[in-house]
């Protein structure tokens, strides 16, 4: 990850830390909207709004007001477009050294002024705004720096009741999650959450969430160590069936390693005769790249059931159990693409369903299945958390 992406990351990971706290912080029945239609964050209570940006500057050596121009400007906006609405406007912002930071006439008049052509338009919309209205409303914190803000909030959880050997591993992981989750729905009404269904929410997982989110937390190594830890059990029993779905889109070395992967997973769970579940992969990807690793594997001596016994596919011929032979199975794995698995008509469903790399599987009955999302990037990481291999 460049250092670029890496700063961006931990700007969205601030302001989920920042949402985080202040639900945390909420009244039980505050309604928050996580990533408001113009703020990051709103917190709705009898009193009124609250409407809240964040921004983090972890790269800015020296504070300056024409930074904050554009958060200003649009909260402005917000103001100048609900006359009479009981809406307080804050602001949180981060900048090394922590630089005392009091927003004055001056400093909104330098905003209306601005000669930045990026905001050109935005200061159209604002002219003729009530300044002094709006300073009445406004507020701006300097908040500590992200690694702060997460031991306040792992701190914060502990008091309400949550384990404390468990936050750093499965709360916290989740807590973050469940917001960037949330932060991505097109409905506004479906980014809406009390403090109370959040914490509800929360203390029903029992599986921490693998994804870009929470590998980019500091507690990567801890969050790869307890989904290791978790997954042990139903994979180390024999008769489990498996459904793995991979998305390739930000799998590294996806071409590379795909082949590598399904080997390793044959050769560590479906290598004994008393392992009789075969295991289905379904890929999302193109047919001819689809047929160009199925002719890999069979190189490899990896031989999948595609279901397709000349050119048609045949369900029968899929699902049927695969013949033995001297203690050498016919096939060893089922193998279809992503497009296809979804228009089967599964007679018995999987006891586990991965899902490898970011994809869509809302359209998959898990009904009474065990679903297991790791939404990583690296094939070690994902081999090291399924137990395939004891380093990454």
């Amino acid at each position: 990850m460049s250092r670029s992406a890496d700063y961006t990351i931990q700007g969205f990971l601030y302001q989920f830390n920042q949402t985080l706290s202040e639900l945390l912080k909420a009244a039980d029945d505050a309604v928050i909207t996580i990533e408001g239609i113009v703020e990051d964050i709103e917190v709705a209570t009898f009193a009124g709004t609250k409407a809240i940006q964040c921004k983090y500057h972890e790269t800015q050596n020296n504070y300056a007001p024409s930074i904050l121009y554009h958060p200003l400007l649009q909260m402005m906006k917000h103001f100048k477009s609900n006359p009479g609405a009981k809406i307080q406007y804050h602001l949180f912002a981060h900048f090394p050294g922590n630089p005392i930071v009091d927003i004055s006439m001056a400093d909104i008049n330098g905003a209306l002024k601005s000669k930045n052509k990026d905001l050109k338009e935005l200061i159209g919309e604002v002219a003729g705004v009530d300044v002094d209205g709006f300073l009445k409303v406004f507020s701006i914190s300097i908040t500590p720096k992200y690694d702060e803000l997460m031991g306040e909030n792992a701190k914060q959880l502990e008091a309400l009741g949550f384990t404390k050997g468990e936050v750093e591993t499965l709360f916290y992981p989740n807590a973050i999650q469940i917001i960037a989750d949330f932060s991505i729905k097109h409905d506004v009404k479906l980014r809406k959450i009390t403090k109370n269904d959040f914490l509800e929410s929360l203390r029903r997982i029992r599986s921490t969430a693998v994804s870009q989110w929470t590998l980019a937390l500091k507690t990567r190594q801890k969050v790869i160590e307890a989904r290791r830890k978790q997954l042990k059990e139903n994979l180390s029993a024999n008769a489990r069936l498996r459904h793995l779905v991979i998305f390739p889109g930000f799998l590294e070395q996806f071409d590379d390693l795909i082949v590598i992967f399904i080997k390793s997973f044959i050769d560590k769970y479906h290598f004994k005769l008393a392992h009789t579940q075969t295991p289905l992969f379904a890929l999302d990807v193109p047919q001819d790249v689809f047929d160009g690793i199925a002719e890999r594997l069979i190189a490899k001596d990896v031989l999948p059931n595609h279901g397709r016994p000349v050119k048609t596919f045949s369900e029968v011929y899929f699902f049927r159990e695969p013949m033995v032979q001297k203690e050498k199975k016919e096939f060893v794995l089922r193998f279809i693409r992503w497009d296809d698995y979804k228009s089967l008509a599964l007679k018995i469903k999987a006891d586990d369903f991965f899902v490898i790399g970011h994809g869509d599987v809302s359209n998959v009955d898990v009904k009474d299945v065990n679903l297991e999302i790791l939404d990583a990037e690296k094939f070690d990481e994902i081999k090291y958390m399924m137990g395939i291999s004891n380093a990454y």
